[in-house]
C-alpha cells in the first residue's frame, strides 16, 4: 500500500514558500496561471526558513505555465525524495521559490 498523498499549495500571491518541512515524498503537482505566462522553482530547502535556489540539489524542478494554462505531472512508482542528501545540499522538506507570475501551485506530497 502506497502512503497517503496529501496536497499543498503556494497561493498565486507567494513568490516563495516552504509548503513542507520534514522528510517528504513528491508524487505529482498542479499549476495553474491566473493570466500570464509564468515560471516557478520546485526545490528543497536550504535551511529550516528559505527554499534553496541551486540547481545542484538533485530535486531541482524549473516549471513554465502558459498563459491562462494549467501544467500537472504525475510522478511514477515512488516519486522524487526531498530530504537531505549527504549532508549536504537541501535539509528536508519542500518548496517553491520564484514564483514572480502569479502561479498558484498545487504539490501532492506523502506526509
Amino acid at each position: 500500500m502506497k502512503s497517503d498523498v496529501k496536497p499543498v499549495i503556494c497561493a498565486s500571491t507567494s513568490s516563495n514558500a516552504i509548503l513542507f518541512a520534514g522528510p517528504t515524498r513528491l508524487r505529482g503537482f498542479m499549476i495553474q496561471s491566473t493570466g500570464i505566462s509564468g515560471t516557478a522553482i520546485i526545490n528543497g530547502l536550504a535551511n529550516a526558513s528559505a527554499v534553496s535556489s541551486s540547481t545542484n540539489t538533485q530535486v531541482y524542478i524549473p516549471v513554465q505555465v502558459g498563459a491562462g494554462g494549467t501544467e500537472t505531472l504525475n510522478l511514477p512508482e515512488d516519486g522524487i525524495l526531498y530530504a537531505q542528501r549527504n549532508g549536504v545540499g537541501i535539509v528536508d522538506g519542500i518548496g517553491v521559490t520564484g514564483n514572480t507570475s502569479a502561479l498558484t501551485i498545487t504539490l501532492f506530497i506523502d506526509k
